[in-house]
């Protein structure tokens, strides 16, 4: 696949951290995309010095796999372990933070000042999923603005040559939290449950977002927000629902939910 759809170096540094997380959680992965930026990448002197010193000894997948297997067992540590390792670089590119730019803590010790740098994680966007239900895909997204976050709304997003799925990868990639809309926009029922009305659904693209980004970022850190009565998975039946109630009850329990994944929110309004 060509990467002509990569217009940013933000965007290259992104990808290829993705390329890493699907390849250390179990996915397949295109090497000869990963070789392709990495060493692209490497050859940036002014980008190079932001990304992790192991990206050097590691020249493809097949090596990163040896690296990464048995330095962390489960998904999570090497999802965790890899936004880490990664946010210098996005941070550089997105807010120009660079690695002489540290936040100073002076302290008298004869004579000299102690210099102490804070790392953070790029927690700062919240990828949105919704169907056909407009009005709360907007409620949704201008209360995460209105909180000092940036929401990710798959359909505002440039295809940039991308099939459905490569979006749903590439932009969730840039997330560590997802909200999923279970709106009643299709009805169904079982084929042989003639005597049974259709009930309220969510679109099946809903579905299967919701499953996919469970795997790609933790059931923790995705949030279902359910409105009005709607039938829910049962194979996820496990997975916490919240009632996106009028009176906007639903907004504290976000809030809470994302100040346990690690975000930073503003005063709610």
């Amino acid at each position: 696949m060509s990467l002509e759809f990569l217009t940013t170096d933000y965007e290259k540094v992104s990808y290829l951290c993705n390329l890493l997380t699907e390849q250390a959680t179990g996915h397949q992965a295109s090497n000869d995309e990963f070789e392709e930026l990495r060493y692209e990448l490497l050859r940036n002197k002014d980008i190079g010095k932001y990304l992790p010193k192991w990206l050097k000894i590691n020249r493809n997948l097949n090596s990163f796999w040896g690296f990464i297997k048995p330095k962390f067992e489960t998904y999570a540590e090497r999802r965790a372990f890899l936004s880490k390792e990664f946010s210098p670089a996005l941070n550089y590119l997105e807010f120009g933070e660079t690695l002489n730019t540290p936040t100073v803590i002076e302290k008298k010790q004869t004579s000299t000042i102690l210099k102490v740098t804070k790392m953070t994680n790029d927690k700062t966007k919240v990828f949105i999923v919704h169907g056909h239900d407009n009005s709360a895909k907007q409620e949704v997204a201008r209360f995460i603005e209105s909180i000092g976050l940036d929401p990710i709304i798959l359909h505002e997003k440039a295809s940039s040559g991308m099939t459905i799925i490569e979006k749903i990868e590439h932009y969730s990639s840039q997330a560590d939290f997802a909200i999923v809309l279970y709106t009643p926009c299709d009805k169904g029922r079982g084929a042989t449950e003639t005597n049974v009305p259709p009930r309220n659904r969510a679109r099946q693209n809903v579905v299967f977002e919701h499953g996919y980004l469970m795997a790609q970022l933790g059931r923790k850190n995705v949030c279902a927000l359910v409105k009005g009565e709607i039938e829910t998975p049962t194979d996820i039946s496990g997975v916490v629902y919240v009632d996106l109630d009028i009176a906007g009850a639903w907004k504290q329990e976000v809030s809470k939910e994302l100040k346990a994944c690690g975000y930073e929110i503003g005063n709610l309004v």
